[in-house]
């Protein structure tokens, strides 16, 4: 096989020196081919087949796997052919006796310029972002679990915003939105989507969608708008498909241990800020692309869009209103009202009659009852009762001090000491409830185990922030009264003078 040089020197000896291709051919030895060919190519063109290879053991079965595989194109994709599979159904159902490796090789020269080609998009600053939910490992406390990554990209400028919920539901998707903006500087003009279900209610044909109601209103608060991906087309919004990617095998690996989602985030954030000092191809910092891009976003609204999620409910007959498959107390007051939640993604709100009545911190666990004790005491008046068996009373909610308070009282006085017990905690219905664990601290300090010492302790003692000076910057003619501090030797004077009227 001649090489590069050999080629150089007959080209030289034809074209330079004048030679004839026979005496080249003559001189070094060489076919009048093999001379020609090097005069026709400069350098050597490789070997090249005049006709495709033959294959008789699968020309006859070509059109019937060439049909095969064109059907598998309207296949969902993990059910279509392999080249084993179209061997096997050759062999049993039309009596193939070729080798599997003839298969193969048809099947990979077929599939070969048959993948889907792209153009590369430019998205102008503020255009477009994307969106979508990932799934990640996570260590909590020392076990592992999974947590859902929400997770938005600005195309242009490729700042990223990706944070941890515990679930992907509807208001963990749009409070993703609300903090993603508010990390942005801005709204993007219009935000990208697959059909997932915080937001599409039912896909039609083409680009027909019935988008969730509070999506929409969404919507209409921050005035984007929205594109949607045809059904099983990721690549339509490949930015934020390569985010969710990076963000589980960068931002989290290895696994990190956690003590709970805040210290998650607080990484999440880090990691998306160290992504400002990456460049583009073209060498500029995303950092430098975002500022370009801020003025172009939308305003932000003065006021954030309530991240949550809305039922209407009745307050039943045990003061509890269920929501997503946990129960909620009220306070007695309200009992059989009509009420509404609001489900956010760390507490659940709760208004009767248009006033907040109860907030909840959010339970995602396995407990199904989140209650609040001094929702239920008015009920000790009439129930007494119900003081050791009623579940919001269960573990000693108020502490160590009670605990004492209780057993110190019934001890001495019996079922009266109960009863002494049920008031002191009545007192919590009507004064805040710092004073009376501070009261009630007080009094087994001092061993002082009755009601009243607890009602005069709070009475009498210093027990909440020391009285502030009262402040006379506005009325300067009183500064100078002084403290009302006299000598005492002002009554010694008094007292000498009405011994002389009485003489």
């Amino acid at each position: 096989m001649l090489t590069v040089a050999d080629y150089e020197l007959i080209r030289r000896k034809f074209f330079l020196d004048g030679q004839s291709a026979r005496a080249i051919a003559k001189e070094l030895g060489h076919s009048r081919k093999t001379v020609a060919k090097a005069l026709a190519n400069p350098v050597p063109p490789g070997y090249r087949r005049s006709q495709p290879r033959k294959r008789p053991a699968i020309e006859r079965y070509r059109t019937i796997i060439d049909a095969w595989l064109e059907e598998d194109q309207s296949r969902p994709r993990k059910q279509r052919h392999t080249a084993e599979r179209i061997y096997e159904r050759l062999r049993d159902e039309h009596g193939y006796a070729g080798s599997a490796s003839s298969v193969r090789r048809y099947v990979a020269g077929r599939k070969k310029g048959q993948g889907e080609v792209f153009v590369p998009l430019y998205f102008a600053p503020g255009e477009e972002a994307q969106v979508d939910w990932g799934e990640a490992t996570v260590i909590h406390q020392g076990a592992e679990r999974k947590v859902q990554l929400f997770c938005m990209k600005l195309c242009h400028s490729h700042v990223v915003f990706v944070r941890a919920y515990e679930r992907a539901n509807l208001e963990s998707f749009l409070d993703g939105h609300v903090r993603a903006c508010a990390l942005f500087g801005g709204v993007p003009k219009r935000l990208a989507y697959d059909n997932l279900k915080s937001a599409v209610v039912y896909v039609g044909r083409g680009r027909e969608r019935r988008l969730n109601r509070r999506f929409l209103e969404l919507r209409s608060w921050y005035l984007f708008d929205s594109r949607f991906c045809n059904v099983a087309k990721g690549n339509e919004k490949g930015h934020v498909e390569n985010l969710v990617k990076r963000s589980q095998r960068t931002f989290l690996t290895p696994l990190p241990e956690i003590q709970d989602l805040d210290t998650l985030n607080a990484k999440l954030l880090q990691d998306c800020m160290a992504e400002l000092d990456r460049t583009d191809p073209e060498g500029q910092s995303y950092r430098t692309l975002w500022e370009a891009e801020k003025p172009c976003l939308l305003t932000l609204p003065a006021e954030a869009f309530p991240a949550c999620q809305e039922r209407s409910s009745i307050v039943d007959k045990e003061l509890l209103v269920q929501f997503d498959g946990h129960l909620y107390s009220v306070p007695m007051r309200w009992a059989y009202h009509p009420c509404v939640l609001k489900g956010f993604v760390d507490r659940v709100e709760i208004s009767c009659e248009h006033q907040c009545v109860a907030v909840h911190g959010r339970s995602y666990g396995p407990e199904r009852f989140v209650l609040e004790p001094r929702h239920y005491l008015p009920l000790l008046q009439r129930k007494p009762g119900c003081l050791d068996q009623a579940r919001p009373f269960q573990g000693n909610p108020w502490g160590e001090d009670f605990a004492l308070l209780r057993r110190e009282l019934e001890y001495r006085l019996g079922d009266e000491g109960t009863r002494q017990f049920i008031r002191v905690l009545l007192l919590l219905t009507k004064h805040p409830e710092e004073e009376v664990r501070q009261a009630v601290g007080l009094c087994v300090k001092r061993r002082a185990f009755n009601v009243e010492a607890v009602v005069a302790a709070m009475r009498n003692e210093p027990l909440s922030a020391p009285v502030r000076r009262l402040d006379l910057a506005h009325r300067p003619e009183l500064a100078g009264v002084g403290e009302g501090i006299r000598p005492a030797s002002l009554y010694d004077e008094l007292a000498q003078k009405g011994e002389e009227v009485a003489a």
